[in-house]
């Protein structure tokens, strides 16, 4: 039987993960989403129809801001060994993966090669390893065999993000992480301007033109969304607004009507409803 392994993960709000490539060939095929990998010293900004490749023994960190909408990717992990029963007398795939000169690396493929990536992945994952029906080994094994070929054409052809990513881009992208962590403080411009070495004018044009908005709206909207996630998790309402770094409670209140339209405990009373009405 052919071992590997195929998931699919979404994040829905910000998230940081170490992973791992351990024994086997470890790829990663952004979906949808925007979020930074950090690996061996080097950050790639990734997003939708980028794909990362790790060799055996590579580690890295996916960091996701929360701010271009949810993450998805897939996970293909292959190991060494089955690369070796994937190759036949003209072609050794474990071989090629050597050739190739990188530990970790972000390509962009060709939106054909990264099409059909995508959905020979899905339909691996839709062919339970191992099922005993006519034709499914062969069957299964040919798809593996044309992803793995289409993986190392990718890392031969495409752009690699190694190099100079945009720069711009990943400043803003670790704009957003900090701001996302530090939501229970005030957070100023003036602290972002201390915090990355770029001038506070620099950050709030280059935010405004990226995202439509002005620094100071989205932290307050990030700080609303904490207090909304807070309140249907059954945070007291005197708890939720400090948790969120509002200065007081008049400023979280107006600025939840504000916002939803409604008060801090008109939106608990609805989600206390809505739980019951579920029961």
């Amino acid at each position: 039987m052919l071992k590997y392994t195929i998931t699919q993960e979404v994040w829905q709000s910000s998230a940081q993960r170490e992973y791992s490539s351990g024994a086997n060939y470890d790829l990663y095929i952004f979906l949808r989403g925007t979020a930074v990998f950090r690996c061996g010293g080097q950050s790639w900004a990734v997003d939708s129809e980028t794909m990362v490749i790790f060799k055996p023994g590579e580690a890295g960190t996916l960091v996701f801001p929360d701010v271009h909408g949810p993450l998805e990717w897939l996970r293909v992990q292959l190991p060494a060994a089955l690369l070796h029963e994937l190759s036949d007398e003209q072609t050794d795939l474990a071989a090629a993966f050597e050739v190739v000169p990188f530990r970790q690396i972000a390509v962009r493929p060709d939106i054909e090669i990264f099409m059909l990536l995508k959905n020979l992945a899905r339909k691996l994952t839709q062919t339970p390893q191992g099922i005993d029906s006519f034709g499914a080994s062969v069957y299964e094994r040919g798809m593996l065999q044309m992803f793995v070929v289409l993986v190392l054409r990718a890392c031969i052809g495409a752009e690699s993000h190694k190099s100079p990513i945009n720069r711009r881009h990943l400043m803003l992208d670790e704009v957003f992480l900090y701001i996302q962590t530090h939501l229970d403080e005030e957070i100023t411009l003036k602290q972002l301007e201390k915090h990355f070495f770029v001038s506070y004018e620099h950050i709030s044009r280059e935010f405004k033109r990226h995202t439509g908005q002005t620094v100071a709206e989205y932290i307050r909207k990030a700080k609303l969304d904490r207090c909304c996630r807070l309140i249907e998790q059954g945070y007291p309402i005197v708890e939720v607004y400090q948790k969120a770094g509002f200065g007081g409670y008049n400023n979280f209140f107006r600025a939840f009507k504000k916002q939803y339209g409604m008060t801090p405990k008109q939106y608990y009373k609805a989600t206390r409803q809505g739980a019951r009405a579920q029961k």
